[in-house]
């Protein structure tokens, strides 16, 4: 199973597979990329005010801000997250 998530700008969308760590950002300008979480990912959502930064949880009770203003430049490996928020539990989306 997976999901995808559509921005407001048609040149992004945001996938997760079920169990799975990796995020993929699709820009149709460049490559894929993936945003990786280190543990499955439960649930993505595009900042609201924001065209480049996505949120990721999951399983490892983190939230995770993504910059994606850097996707079309040369990056080693994937992202680094630039904001983490730690939760007291797993964090689902009900």
């Amino acid at each position: 199973m997976f999901m995808i998530i559509v921005r407001q700008d048609p040149r992004y969308m945001a996938t997760i597979i079920m169990d799975s760590a990796k995020v993929v950002v699709l820009d149709i300008r460049f490559p894929t990329l993936p945003v990786v979480h280190q543990a499955s990912v439960n649930v993505i959502a595009w900042v609201p005010h924001s065209s480049c930064h996505i949120c990721t949880a999951g399983e490892d009770s983190q939230a995770l801000i993504w910059d994606l203003s850097s996707m079309g430049q040369p990056v080693k490996g994937a992202l680094d997250p630039i904001l983490a928020y730690t939760a007291g539990a797993e964090i689902k989306q009900h």
